[in-house]
């Protein structure tokens, strides 16, 4: 039998790609259930099958058995699930979330040793012991909300668990932007500065990005060296739309700070907090996971920090660094209140808000 009529199924292992493939040969219409079954390692598993595209290839999930492959050579990039073969229910949102294998593969391949645990809660300690003299009594109360979510992070508390496959779909989508570099050749990045500026100031003026808080009238090479920067543009084009009068409010003819460079500090703090370019957070036990299951939780939280962190500014009397921490506090604070909806979070932001100004 001849590769012409046959399917010569060449597969690499997550994480492992550089490896030579090992393959399996099936019959002609065999389907993705016949690799399943040929498969020759014992556990559960999850395909996706390499295809060209005109910039180079993309992988596809296979999460129908019923799907005939392709004939002739292909490519299968397999995802171990579990390392037993019982049937554990899979679900489409955790597989087909973009990159979700890679973060899965990760912390299956490294787990966490119980010494490391106590190596870095030692370098915690050493590291607190060594700053928190220098710190003033504003940093002193983020330090000590930074302690508690480092606490919580290696030491899980009652009430904490693993995000859902629906906050996984949006968090994994997220870590893709957050990771994602600016690209004045990407139509979708030119039209979120387009539509960043029109949504203030409309289509009547060219736009002048130094208004907005950009140190140039080149926003381009900014966001190119900003980590982050694609995640927070979605999110500040969020806030610009969807909250426009708070927007506005914040943004008077002379702005009191740059107001761009701001929201880029306050979405790579979110994502570093998150975990998000990393892909830790698929690992955490957390109590707020489930705000991040509505499509808009993540632009929301930021929507909040960036409105807190207006008003902490003024508190502050113009000083970025003090503005700043309380901001992260309130944030720390906010999320550790575990919100499972955006209303919840409007709600305990203007609590947590509240209190840090009174």
């Amino acid at each position: 039998m001849g590769t012409h009529d046959s399917v010569l199924c060449r597969f690499v292992f997550c994480g492992a790609e550089d490896d030579e493939p090992s393959s399996v040969l099936l019959p002609q219409g065999a389907t993705v259930a016949s690799l399943r079954h040929a498969f020759p390692f014992e556990g559960k598993y999850h395909f996706r099958l390499q295809e060209t595209t005109s910039g180079g290839y993309v992988w596809r999930d296979l999460g129908d058995d019923a799907e005939t492959l392709p004939s002739g050579h292909v490519l299968v990039k397999v995802l171990q699930l579990s390392s037993s073969p019982q049937a554990y229910p899979i679900y489409s949102s955790q597989i087909d979330a973009p990159e979700y294998e890679q973060f899965e593969h990760f912390f299956r391949a490294s787990p966490v040793k119980a010494t490391s645990k106590g190596g870095l809660n030692s370098m915690w300690k050493s590291l607190k012991a060594s700053g928190k003299e220098q710190l003033s009594k504003t940093s002193a109360r983020v330090w000590e909300t930074v302690e508690f979510t480092a606490g919580r992070y290696f030491n899980s508390q009652s009430g904490d668990e693993k995000p859902s496959a629906a906050a996984l779909q949006q968090l994994s989508a997220a870590a893709s932007l957050s990771r994602a570099v600016f690209s004045d050749a990407n139509r979708d990045h030119m039209d979120l500065l387009r539509r960043l500026w029109t949504s203030i100031h409309g289509d009547a003026s060219p736009p002048a990005w130094t208004e907005l808080g950009f140190p140039s009238d080149d926003p381009i090479s900014v966001l190119q060296n900003s980590p982050s920067s694609v995640f927070t543009l979605h999110a500040l084009v969020f806030f610009c739309e969807v909250h426009r009068s708070a927007c506005l409010e914040m943004l008077p003819p002379r702005p009191a700070y740059a107001f761009a460079m701001v929201a880029l500090h306050l979405g790579a703090l979110i994502a570093d907090l998150l975990d998000l370019p990393t892909g830790r957070f698929v690992e955490r036990d957390e109590v707020y996971w489930r705000l991040f299951e509505d499509p808009i939780g993540l632009r929301e939280l930021f929507s909040v920090s960036l409105h807190a962190y207006d008003d902490f500014h003024r508190q502050a009397q113009g000083s970025f660094q003090s503005a700043m921490e309380q901001t992260k506090a309130f944030m720390c604070q906010v999320l550790l209140r575990g919100p499972k909806t955006v209303g919840d979070l409007v709600q305990v932001a203007h609590q947590v808000r509240s209190a840090v100004l009174h």
